[in-house]
């Protein structure tokens, strides 16, 4: 049956539950296909849906200024799965920092490290540049763009090129199972 989704986030801001579940029902699918492509297994995955629906009651009575839900429901999801898998593989994360690594598992890492330090050498240097100080020093557009000499817009035009061209190299190199792989440590 279709509905009038922003009378939908009107309802859901009175706290009316079914209409609530019938916005899950909506994106349910979306969310939980980026969380699965992310999260290491399928219960974080599922968690991560959780949270993110848990965020859209949490915020339930600011959804009627919302005009683009679906736009915003991702980028929510966005965000919460960048911030899980940072705190899942901080930066300089090695799987020898754990007290019972795993040989395999420190040999499958190293060969991942490996892998996108290829796709990264396949980059512009400006494109190198810009992702080593965003993902590996963690500087942020603003501070990348003062250090660099160039716009926030062109900071983030060359940081979404980067990523683009190395999930690319990933993904003709190594298939989905590589890209997949080594999505983990973009973040």
């Amino acid at each position: 049956m279709p509905y009038d989704e922003q009378q939908l986030l009107v309802q859901i801001a009175q706290s009316n539950e079914k209409a609530f579940h019938a916005l899950y029902q909506q994106y349910f699918a979306k969310v939980y296909a980026m969380s699965l492509h992310y999260m290491p297994d399928v219960f974080r995955a599922q968690d991560m849906v959780q949270e993110v629906f848990g965020r859209v009651w949490q915020h339930r009575n600011e959804l009627p200024n919302i005009r683009h839900f679906e736009s915003w429901i991702i980028t929510v999801t966005r965000n919460l799965l960048i911030n899980e898998l940072r705190k899942l593989y901080p930066p300089g994360w090695q799987p020898q920092d754990t007290e019972n690594a795993d040989p395999q598992k420190t040999l499958e890492y190293r060969e991942l490290e490996n892998l996108l330090k290829q796709a990264i050498g396949k980059l512009s240097a400006r494109q190198q540049e810009v992702y080593r100080l965003s993902r590996v020093e963690g500087f942020s557009h603003k501070e990348i763009a003062r250090q660099l000499g160039i716009s926030i817009d062109v900071s983030r035009e060359h940081l979404s090129k980067a990523l683009h061209n190395i999930r690319s190299f990933l993904l003709e190199e190594y298939g989905l199972v590589g890209l997949m792989a080594v999505l983990t440590l973009l973040t």
